[in-house]
């Protein structure tokens, strides 16, 4: 009978003790100067393709590597499109080289070919004036007939043609081309230029380069693959651009600002904290997401804060990690110096 007394008493005490401890969470247990939430660690990461299909011909990186900015991480075969290119800039030279040809004018060989068909013509348009001349001569005496007389006149007016037209195809060749004809030969030379200016953005696009400075999470394709255009290849993150965000309710929120310095910590690492700082506060309130726990959280109205890593050498706090993050709400610089669990590494 003792022992049953004891052991109720024993009860009776946890229950007081789990009830005083709940007591105190609720009641503001926590140390006023700080807030606390939960979140999950996100990253700026970027998914890397090509912007033209082709057969994946190499691939540099491996899943964990770290690439600098600018780095070559993967290539497309880029035999087809290095025959374009060729294609395209010899029809940019043969354009080029025909509009030289064409605001040089005409060639010396080709002025001396029109004045001379000109001289033949204007031989050939004196032979025919005499005979014409002694024809009506003829006539008048009645040597030859109407019938011939008219031959000689038609033979001069065909002759006259003739000198006519060479006279103008010498004015033609010394003229040059005609100036419409130059515009349309330099739209063609531009257009040439264009098509060897998007084979060059061809084939940097057959090249899969870093953005910027990072760490590459997910290989998606292996060399000799056939990748379709906007296909994702790489993904890299920015280790140095990572976040928590968490939800402050409506009642809180005043107390948060820009610039409050952050201890953050996660159960892959119990022991070591991380500091961060608050970068943005949204303006607009919104219903607590559906991952939060309890359906009394989940009605209240709540503002998303984003907490930037700025201290974790060691990469711990990886994408998708759960996170606790606890807001200094003191003055920043005052919080900055004064004794907090923050400052081991």
């Amino acid at each position: 009978m003792n022992r049953t007394k004891r052991w109720a008493a024993l009860v009776a005490v946890v229950v007081v003790l789990i009830a005083l401890a709940v007591y105190l969470l609720r009641s503001g247990g926590e140390d006023p100067d700080w807030l606390s939430a939960s979140g999950t660690v996100e990253a700026t990461e970027t998914q890397l393709g090509f912007q033209t299909p082709g057969r994946l011909s190499e691939v540099r990186v491996r899943e964990g590597d770290r690439v600098a900015e600018g780095d070559e991480m993967a290539r497309l075969d880029l035999e087809d499109l290095l025959a374009r290119r060729e294609q395209a800039d010899a029809a940019h030279a043969a354009a080029a080289a025909l509009l030289a040809e064409l605001e040089r004018g005409s060639r010396p060989e080709e002025l001396a070919q029109a004045r001379s068909g000109l001289d033949a013509a204007r031989q050939r348009l004196m032979d025919a004036e005499r005979d014409l001349d002694r024809a009506v001569r003829l006539r008048e005496a009645g040597a030859i007939s109407q019938q011939a007389l008219e031959k000689a006149g038609l033979s001069h007016e065909v002759m006259r043609s003739q000198y006519e037209q060479a006279l103008e195809q010498l004015g033609l060749v010394e003229a040059g081309p005609r100036g419409e004809r130059i515009d349309a030969q330099r739209a063609q030379v531009r257009a040439a230029g264009a098509a060897v200016r998007a084979a060059d953005v061809a084939l940097a696009n057959g090249v899969v380069r870093a953005p910027f400075a990072g760490l590459v999470t997910v290989r998606h394709r292996e060399p000799g693959a056939v990748v379709p255009p906007g296909s994702p290849v790489l993904t890299v993150m920015d280790p140095d651009d990572r976040w928590v965000r968490i939800y402050v309710s409506g009642d809180r929120i005043g107390a948060v600002q820009v610039g409050l310095p952050v201890i953050i910590t996660a159960d892959t690492h119990p022991e070591r904290e991380y500091r961060g700082e608050v970068i943005h506060i949204a303006s607009d309130a919104e219903f607590t997401p559906k991952n939060v726990q309890t359906r009394e959280e989940r009605v209240k109205l709540v503002y998303a804060v984003k907490v930037r890593i700025t201290h974790d050498p060691t990469f711990d706090l990886k994408p998708g990690t759960p996170a606790d993050v606890r807001i200094g709400l003191a003055d920043p610089v005052d919080a900055a110096h004064r004794s907090t669990p923050g400052d081991r590494p």
